[in-house]
């Protein structure tokens, strides 16, 4: 989390910059959160205390094992859609409640996380009668390379979001 006017604070509204950064100072006094510098980013990040062993794991093991998954649109890691624009490079918008000729894309879509990028987004449909698993739509973003290893994770994220939905078939309609 940035300390910045965010989505992720949940119903606290209301909170001045002032004490923002009055609660940001004590927390970190306090041991709980610390502060984490990112390259290529002028604002600190925060992350609490407890969890920097994992930045630590993650720094000496350079070598990501590569997986697709997909991100709800109300998962917590993209509440500050801001802060992920400024990370990743990646603008997401929930298009459920926009009005069907202003979609830029679909009803429910989801974002796409490789490795350790937004690579796009997936379009997908749960047919519970048919139990059919219908990918109506990816559309990636500009420069992904859609290599052999790409195309595996994908299969076998769809294969798990088919799993977990107990979808016995999975239908791809059409790719961007």
């Amino acid at each position: 989390m940035w300390n910045r006017a965010s989505d992720a604070w949940l119903n606290i509204w209301g909170l001045k910059a002032a004490q923002r950064n009055e609660v940001f100072r004590q927390l970190v006094h306090e041991g709980q959160i610390a502060a984490v510098a990112v390259e290529h980013m002028k604002d600190m990040l925060y992350c609490l205390t407890e969890d920097l062993w994992l930045i630590e794991a993650v720094l000496q093991n350079q070598e990501l094992k590569l997986r697709c998954e997909l991100i709800a649109p109300l998962d917590n890691l993209i509440w500050d859609r801001k802060l992920i624009n400024e990370l990743f490079g990646f603008d997401y918008t929930w298009e459920i409640y926009t009005p069907a000729l202003k979609r830029k894309f679909g009803y429910y879509v989801l974002p796409l996380l490789y490795g350790d990028s937004f690579i796009g987004r997936a379009e997908i449909i749960v047919e519970r009668k048919t139990g059919t698993l219908v990918v109506k739509n990816i559309w990636y973003e500009n420069g992904v390379k859609q290599t052999t290893e790409l195309r595996t994770a994908l299969h076998s994220c769809f294969q798990k979001f088919a799993l977990f939905n107990e979808c016995t078939t999975i239908l791809t309609e059409s790719i961007n």
